[in-house]
């Protein structure tokens, strides 16, 4: 039990804080809006008390732990700089838009990267705001949120498409 095992503890601060916030319960970020992680969407009794009504799940790897209760939406997209989330968040806005009469888990592993990435893009456009006015809406909410370098590129391109045009 002593010494001083990485394995067991998380590594960083980001790390320990993600741990702690996912303790937790998913945070709402719109009243029908909620981010979390992968842990998130396999509480059962989480899910229910916050009324979520359906899971957007953006990750290759979380199953869909329960199919008959939620509608779902799966984007399988691994948190890497190679991939194009960006080819997804028509799709993923309009899976938030038509259930926004009840309330939308968005989830990806961890709830830091992926998910705030699409929680982003859906923000730029719904309420057409600039990128570093929703990133620290999100942040207030959720202080782990990080999108991966590539993720805040393609979000920077969404900005510019939507508020140009």
């Amino acid at each position: 039990l002593g010494g001083r095992s990485s394995a067991r503890r998380p590594r960083t601060r980001t790390a320990r804080r993600a741990a702690a916030e996912t303790r937790g319960g998913p945070v709402e970020i719109l009243p029908y809006l909620f981010l979390g992680s992968c842990s998130h969407s396999s509480d059962l009794q989480g899910l229910q008390a916050c009324g979520i009504t359906a899971v957007l799940n953006v990750s290759a790897s979380c199953p869909n732990h329960f199919e008959g209760l939620f509608r779902y939406k799966s984007i399988p997209v691994e948190d890497n700089q190679m991939v194009e989330i960006s080819a997804w968040f028509q799709e993923a806005i309009s899976f938030i838009v038509k259930n926004s009469g009840g309330r939308v888990l968005v989830h990806c592993q961890a709830g830091i990267s992926r998910s705030a990435t699409i929680c982003l893009a859906y923000l730029i456009q719904s309420r057409r705001v600039r990128l570093d006015e929703a990133f620290d809406f999100v942040k207030q909410r959720r202080g782990v949120i990080s999108p991966n370098f590539s993720f805040m590129g393609q979000l920077l391109q969404f900005e510019t498409q939507v508020l140009c045009h």
